[in-house]
């Protein structure tokens, strides 16, 4: 059956991405309800990341999504829409009476999309919904341009969610409390040492974007070797329990006493509440490390293969990345260049490797690797006034 309709004035924003992506939707979120505070925002996502979205002031209701159902249900979309879209139906009802005047669906997939009319209110898709879809088309075409070419592309993604969504980025990165939980036992000791801590995120979305074992192993012999009081905190999912294994395989038995396996081990709640013990987060283009940002720990990322530094880098002030200089597999590894980073040392060039760093203007995240700042700010102006010329008038002022 159909929802009820709110008597309030409530919009729905839709991310049914990864965790990383999840993530980078804050900003817009943010931006969303300090441009309407008059409205009630809820937000669906992942059911097993809602947690992330826990410290978000003032959002209505965060509702679940069962992924792998609606993948089913996707695929046998076309064989039988009729019992697939009641059985659909049947689901969403479940999980609230409540239909929405605006849906910003940031996901330009079919799921999205086939969320989107369940959940609208019939009356406004003629409407409001239809300026709002006609906004998002030139930014979804600018993205997918982006993903084909692998250009020179400068906006970052979670900027261009805020086009989407019609509003200008806030010029500062959202934080976040992670909820209180209980840690295991062994692992409730993180942080509470003295020392430097530092969670190094095992493993990524994609095989490609992963970084060898062996690269994290020699990282951190060479780490605990230049760091008396240096801790590290294997972090990843249960998919990533092998690597750290592989990891803690190769190091000395010694070592071992500085080196915590997290892996597998931590819900997202508690996971958050891990990286914030830590003084920094290092990892590839991942979930983990963005979610660091989230809570206040500086990141390092090392981006490779397809993971560009300007798309999808760690939101914020102050993080850092080392970007591949080609497409193709790093044949060698910022290793000692990054601990330095990390020690609050002399910053270092490494071959293959260029060195950026975060910062945040009245257009969103940028990097800096301390050349043409206002070449950046034109190329990012640029795509605004292609996107949303409108709200670039506004920006501009």
């Amino acid at each position: 059956m159909p929802h009820e309709s709110s008597p309030k004035h409530r919009d729905l924003l839709i991310q049914l991405a990864r965790l990383g992506d999840l993530v980078q939707t804050l900003p817009a979120i943010e931006a969303l309800q300090a441009a309407y505070p008059e409205r009630t925002l809820d937000v669906v996502c992942a059911a097993p990341l809602t947690a992330v979205l826990g410290g978000a002031g003032h959002l209505g209701c965060v509702i679940p999504w069962d992924g792998a159902q609606w993948r089913t249900w996707a695929d046998r979309w076309q064989e039988n829409p009729t019992s697939t879209l009641q059985a659909m139906q049947t689901y969403i009802t479940s999980l609230g009476d409540t239909t929405y005047e605006r849906v910003y669906p940031l996901n330009q997939h079919e799921r999205s999309h086939l969320l989107s009319q369940l959940f609208l209110r019939p009356s406004s898709r003629e409407t409001d919904q239809t300026h709002i879809e006609a906004r998002m088309r030139p930014w979804a075409q600018h993205l997918r341009q982006v993903a084909k070419e692998r250009g020179a592309n400068r906006v970052h993604l979670a900027d261009a969610w805020c086009g989407m969504c019609g509003v200008r980025p806030r010029g500062q990165a959202p934080l976040s409390v992670p909820p209180t939980v209980a840690l295991p036992g062994d692992l409730a000791e993180i942080g509470e040492r003295r020392g430097l801590w530092v969670a190094l995120a095992t493993g990524a979305g994609e095989a490609e974007r992963c970084v060898a074992p062996a690269v994290w192993s020699q990282w951190i012999r060479e780490f605990l070797a230049h760091t008396e009081d240096g801790q590290v905190v294997l972090i990843g999912s249960g998919g990533e329990r092998e690597t750290a294994k592989a990891i803690l395989d190769t190091l000395p038995a010694l070592l071992h006493g500085r080196v915590w396996d997290a892996t597998g081990r931590t819900s997202v709640s508690q996971l958050m509440q891990v990286l914030q013990q830590c003084h920094w987060v290092l990892g590839a283009d991942t979930g983990p490390l963005h979610l660091g940002t989230l809570v206040g720990t500086r990141a390092l990322g090392l981006y490779f293969s397809r993971a560009r530094v300007h798309e999808t880098g760690p939101y914020g002030e102050g993080h850092w990345v080392y970007q591949h200089a080609t497409n193709a597999p790093p044949q060698q590894w910022p290793i000692m260049e990054s601990i330095a980073l990390i020690c609050g040392e002399q910053r270092r060039p490494a071959a293959d490797w260029a060195l950026w760093r975060s910062r945040i203007d009245r257009w969103g995240a940028f990097f800096d690797d301390g050349s043409d700042k206002e070449a950046t700010e034109s190329s990012r102006a640029d795509v605004w006034r292609g996107c949303a010329p409108d709200l670039c008038e506004s920006m501009a002022a």
